[in-house]
């Protein structure tokens, strides 16, 4: 019989218990490399269109989004001379306005459009100003002014609340804020934190964070935000409707950057495309996911094939592959149905039946 030493048992089991402990240290700590695998156990289904509109019938050559309002849709154009259409399929007409540039009644640029209280609403970036595109007496879509954000700070996506705004940008402090008109800020969500990013400067973390897609909850209680260049979607608390507070948040992957000449952020070829869409309802979280790089597919890795269905707990419920990839989504409580704009070769708009 083989001697074994007391001493040589109390190593051991000290090794062991350092062992278990640290794989369950590594276990809490370290993110998760994909949102797909967390949906194993969910429902899954593939999804063929119900609709496909070509929208080169319309004018319309190279689309961005789509919003429906009413019996109509507005197609936000990323070329053509206007910017905006007013499509209605069934009766073919279409109402289009409102150029880019520095004059008055165009747009500089823009980043974010929202649908509040059926009012189509756009924000200038470089003004800091939010808009709303309205139908003119002489059948053209005009811009009206509705609020000017007084902030020396670049904005990116905003969402309008009346009172105050739900945005992010060249914050520097912050990852999302709420603010009100006069730039005085009410609350702040802190970065998520990624081994990656633990050296980078303020600005730079701004820039990592910029395409971050935000839905509210319809009773105005709840928060989403999920991000386009690397993996997170997180869930906040709207307090009052005014003060954002997380209570979940998942980390699938980091970002893959380097810092280019001059100190701005280059993409690697090689990191994972995030999150190209986001919307809600009062039970769950429609999430338009890639996964695509861009060593892999080109432009395309912003072609989203995975609608990720969350509870607002942040649980995984079903995981939808679409037939055709979507470029940008929405959700249709009324006609539970998911739309957006795809590429199939050209422009096209494209409903799913959930």
């Amino acid at each position: 019989m083989k001697f074994i030493h007391p001493a040589s048992r109390n190593t051991d089991w000290i090794f062991t218990v350092i062992f278990v402990l640290s794989i369950l240290f590594l276990s809490c700590n370290q993110t998760i490399s994909h949102p797909i695998p967390r949906f194993e156990k969910s429902p899954k289904q593939k999804l063929t269109p119900s609709r496909i509109i070509d929208l080169e019938e319309f004018g319309i050559l190279k689309p961005g989004s789509a919003y429906r309002m009413g019996d109509a849709y507005m197609i936000t154009e990323m070329q053509d001379e206007y910017m905006f259409s007013l499509v209605n399929f069934n009766t073919k007409e279409v109402i289009k306005g409102v150029r880019r540039g520095n004059g008055p009644g165009e747009i500089i640029a823009t980043m974010c459009y929202q649908v509040n209280e059926n009012r189509f609403l756009t924000f200038d970036t470089a003004r800091n100003k939010i808009y709303q595109v309205v139908v003119s007496p002489d059948t053209t879509l005009v811009l009206e002014e509705v609020e000017e954000i007084h902030i020396d700070k670049m904005l990116s996506r905003v969402d309008y609340q009346g009172s105050h705004v739900i945005t992010n940008g060249l914050l520097e402090d912050a990852w999302l804020v709420t603010m009100k008109s006069n730039g005085e800020i009410m609350s702040g969500v802190n970065y998520p934190s990624f081994k990656e990013t633990n050296d980078a400067q303020p600005i730079t973390l701004s820039f990592i964070y910029l395409n971050t897609h935000v839905a509210r909850k319809p009773d105005n209680k709840k928060v989403v935000a999920a991000t386009q260049n690397l993996g997170v979607i997180s869930f906040f608390h709207y307090i009052d409707g005014l003060i954002l507070e997380e209570y979940q948040q998942i980390k699938y992957y980091g970002p893959q950057f380097f810092l280019a000449e001059g100190g701005s952020v280059a993409w690697s070829r090689d990191g994972l495309t995030g999150f190209c869409g986001l919307d809600c309802d009062d039970t769950h979280v429609y999430a338009l996911y890639s996964g695509r790089t861009f060593t892999e597919h080109g432009v395309e890795c912003f072609y989203c094939e995975h609608l990720l269905v969350y509870d607002w707990d942040g649980n995984p419920v079903k995981h939808y592959t679409l037939d055709i990839p979507l470029y940008f989504m929405q959700f249709d409580k009324e006609r539970e149905t998911i739309y957006g704009i795809a590429y199939h070769p050209e422009g096209v708009f494209v409903e799913y039946q959930l």
